[in-house]
């Protein structure tokens, strides 16, 4: 299509599925799209040189996660927290669980001060949530040139060295070669905010994946990366226009799952550990809301007739690995769209306005050194997205 532009077990949860709130788009953020026109018909598609972490709506709907003490003794930190309705999905999601989707620890600050977000003369040390979980050895591991410095040019590790009895002018390579034990002190026993992110040489130059479990970062402990547009990300989003439908018709909660229209009727469905989205059917006899699709080839087109069912009334698996059972291991049906940052779940139509409500859901993902990865269902959300009025495309991404 070619388009114009116009203008405690091991883990436990909280159970998000039951209900996802219909709000009145209005009272929602207005995300900002780029419309594109292909004859009469109209689509608006997200513009995501505007759009970034911070920008994203907040959630609706609060949740947790718990972790045993066992599996965050295996990760190296512990990626239990909880979430209120109304916070910003920066202060939720971290680094780990969105890394395989925008490779966002690849970034150095300096990286992310160049792509719009300009350094703040106040930013300290504090502001870089994981430095306070960074002993002396773990930054040497991650600046290895902080070895051949003297001490004095460090003020933060001079000052923590001197709080430990250690005075001494020699470089720091020096200093731990005469006291191994300075390699476990902690940084989290100074006070941060008095420290500019430039008082540690090279801190701003080195990538966020060389420093110790940087996985446990929330997005906004990172200095403006919450400011970086999507598509400048190190991998940068997909923009989901590989395949695009039109929006026929909405039908409400009166609808069934029929028996004569299964898994070939339906576009929305589970996402596998391949990242790849897998239809679902409604299930025979439960209330199954859903948007009929076109196709702009017509009804010899693919897309003619298929639906994308509500994740409101129907959940799937979701998740691999152990961390599979959260949620009690479902999502609700929906499309990566965008890639597997996030899911987009159909959350409402409104017969009477010829409405689809949209919202995005997002996961939470590790790496065990042996166990390989594992992620949750998609069941942190919803987060409010573009609506889709009837006539209208719709994007439905790759697949």
């Amino acid at each position: 299509m070619i388009f114009k532009k116009a203008i405690s077990s091991i883990v436990s949860t909280s159970l998000i599925a039951a209900s996802l709130l219909e709000l009145p788009m209005a009272a929602f953020a207005e995300i900002p799209t780029v419309t594109y026109t292909s004859g009469k018909y109209q689509l608006k598609s997200p513009d995501w040189s505007k759009i970034n972490w911070s920008s994203l709506d907040s959630l609706t709907e609060p949740g947790y996660l718990n972790v045993s003490p066992e599996i965050a003794a295996k990760l190296g930190y512990n990626p239990s927290r909880s979430w209120s309705a109304g916070q910003n999905i920066d202060s939720v999601v971290m680094l780990g669980d969105v890394d395989e989707a925008f490779a966002q620890s690849e970034f150095t600050l300096d990286d992310i001060f160049s792509r719009g977000f300009s350094q703040n003369s106040l930013t300290t040390l504090k502001d870089f949530g994981l430095i306070k979980w960074q002993t002396i050895g773990s930054l040497v591991k991650a600046i290895p040139n902080l070895k051949n410095l003297n001490v004095e040019r460090i003020k933060p590790i001079q000052d923590l060295l001197r709080s430990k009895g250690i005075f001494t002018g020699a470089t720091l390579g020096q200093v731990l070669y005469s006291y191994p034990q300075a390699n476990k002190f902690s940084l989290s026993q100074l006070d941060l905010s008095k420290y500019s992110l430039n008082s540690i040489p090279k801190l701003t130059k080195t990538k966020i994946s060389k420093f110790l479990n940087w996985q446990q970062s929330f997005i906004n402990q990172v200095p403006g990366l919450n400011k970086v547009p999507f598509d400048k990300m190190p991998q940068p989003i997909n923009s989901g226009l590989d395949v695009v439908g039109i929006a026929s018709v909405v039908l409400g909660k009166s609808e069934r799952g029929d028996s004569r229209a299964r898994e070939n009727y339906f576009v929305s469905g589970k996402v596998t550990r391949a990242n790849k989205t897998v239809v679902v059917a409604c299930g025979v006899g439960q209330e199954c809301p859903y948007l009929e699709l076109g196709d702009v080839a017509g009804s010899q087109g693919n897309l003619y007739g298929k639906r994308w069912a509500s994740g409101s009334s129907q959940q799937v698996d979701g998740g691999f690995g152990i961390l599979q059972r959260v949620n009690g291991g479902k999502e609700p049906t929906g499309r990566l769209v965008y890639g597997s940052g996030f899911k987009v779940v159909l959350t409402g139509v409104n017969e009477s306005t010829g409405t689809a409500n949209f919202g995005l859901f997002f996961r939470i993902c590790m790496n065990f050194f042996l166990g390989g990865k594992s992620c949750t269902p998609y069941f942190i959300g919803p987060v409010p997205w573009v609506p889709v009025k009837e006539n209208d495309l719709v994007i439905l991404g790759r697949g």
